[in-house]
């Protein structure tokens, strides 16, 4: 499968007859941009990206990219798509990263897999479904 294109009234790009959200298009073009390495850029394996000195890349990076500065909202995006922050463990205790290194990985999102980017979905949350679950049971009690 190969990337067909960017753009088209949807934002996104089209892999093979599916269409990728433009926030995952634009995370893969930050993360692939080698003027961006110093901010963003792949782990060595390609199976995650680092974010690198997070007050930079907020006011540097992320308004060339998205209409916002702001990085929480960054990685609520990341979290929304099923993205995790990586944790180093070491002999028995948390390491703390050196300098300012969030790392962050999702399964569909490696190095060179472009194709794979039409697998990472949006989690769905139905806030008025639990609101009715929840009425209907306090009801049964």
């Amino acid at each position: 499968m190969e990337l067909l294109g960017v753009g088209g009234g949807t934002g996104g790009v089209v892999v093979s007859g599916g269409n990728v959200p433009a926030f995952l298009t634009k995370l893969w073009t930050l993360v692939e941009d080698p003027e961006t390495d110093p901010l963003i850029c792949w782990s060595p394996s390609g199976t995650s990206f680092h974010v690198f000195d997070q007050g930079r890349f907020s006011k540097e990076v992320l308004p060339k990219f998205f209409k916002h500065n702001n990085m929480a909202s960054f990685i609520r995006q990341l979290n929304m798509y099923g993205f995790r922050k990586v944790v180093h463990i070491e002999q028995g205790g948390l390491v703390k990263p050196e300098k300012d290194d969030t790392e962050f990985q999702h399964p569909f999102f490696v190095r060179g897999q472009e194709q794979l980017l039409e697998n990472i979905k949006r989690k769905v949350t139905n806030v008025s479904s639990y609101r009715y679950t929840r009425k209907h049971r306090v009801r049964d009690h």
